[in-house]
């Protein structure tokens, strides 16, 4: 279910282009067959290529997310941890998703988190053990709510822009246990 949700915003994410595009191409190619006075093929085939090139940045994403998603152990046990926007966070490691990118992570170890508004939604850029990573959080509130968890989790980690709200348990991040 984990890898069908993040394939499925892939899929979301490029839906609007790889359905247009073969539209266009479909209409230039009916227009040159009525009108073959007229030359449709050159933009049929700059539009073709066009396809041609996000179809590979299509195929790109969703190989790299299952390349990553192959790598993680007992992936079915975030079904039941919480969750950021595009995040699954259990007690112990948690895989940390920001636009088209996944990266599996521990939650201890965290030295920073930093928090940036995008909008609505909050940017988390994290730093630990590991290495730098971020995760994008629906709103202010599910920021503060990761942000009280994390401080549970590392309680010397260093926190800028954000403050803390709740108990800091996975079950306020939406955990069914």
């Amino acid at each position: 279910m984990v890898k069908k949700f993040y394939l499925g915003l892939i899929s979301l994410q490029y839906s609007f282009i790889l359905v247009a595009l073969p539209i266009i191409i479909f209409f230039l190619a009916f227009s040159q067959t009525r009108n073959p006075d007229l030359n449709y093929r050159l933009p049929m085939i700059i539009v073709t290529v066009i396809l041609a090139i996000v179809m590979f940045f299509y195929y790109k994403a969703k190989f790299g997310i299952t390349m990553t998603l192959r790598k993680v152990k007992n992936i079915d046990e975030y079904e039941e941890g919480g969750m950021l926007d595009r995040s699954y966070i259990l007690e112990d490691r948690m895989l940390a998703g920001c636009k088209l990118h996944v990266v599996e992570r521990k939650t201890t170890g965290i030295n920073s988190l930093q928090a940036e508004n995008k909008g609505r939604k909050v940017l988390l850029h994290m730093d630990g053990e590991e290495g730098p990573f971020d995760a994008i959080a629906i709103d202010r509130n599910e920021a503060e709510r990761f942000a009280a968890f994390l401080k549970r989790k590392n309680p010397e980690i260093v926190l800028e822009n954000i403050e803390t709200r709740g108990n800091g348990t996975l079950k306020e991040l939406g955990a069914v246990k």
